[in-house]
């Protein structure tokens, strides 16, 4: 799994690329709770390019949604891969989480 970082204004974009596994899982709660630490509370993952999530990767997305919010930001998920949404939509996340067809959207809803 690989995670790249970009910002774009006060909006920090994460691209997730690969399986959140296990080991991914541990990587991708690193990278989001180190920008709840600098103050980045305003989010967007860009998930075209994941292939799997883990129930650990599940329980970081729902912990730094809950952190964003608390401080007035959000994380919203971008081209999220078709067999991803199916899973989001099985468990319910799609209730919780803004869910947009590209990055640039998801952007501008900040």
């Amino acid at each position: 799994m690989n995670i790249t970082e970009q910002a774009q204004g006060d909006v920090t974009i994460f691209k997730i690329d690969g399986r959140v596994d296990t080991a991914g899982a541990v990587d991708l709660d690193l990278a989001l709770h180190t920008a709840v630490a600098e103050d980045k509370y305003k989010m967007v993952l860009d998930l075209g390019e994941m292939r799997y999530i883990s129930s650990a990767g599940l329980r970081t997305l729902a912990d730094i949604l809950t952190r964003n919010q608390e401080n007035d930001g959000d994380l919203k998920l971008a081209a999220v891969n078709p067999k991803i949404l199916r899973i989001l939509q099985i468990i319910g996340f799609d209730q919780f989480f803004t869910i947009y067809d590209d990055v640039a959207g998801a952007v501008a809803s900040f």
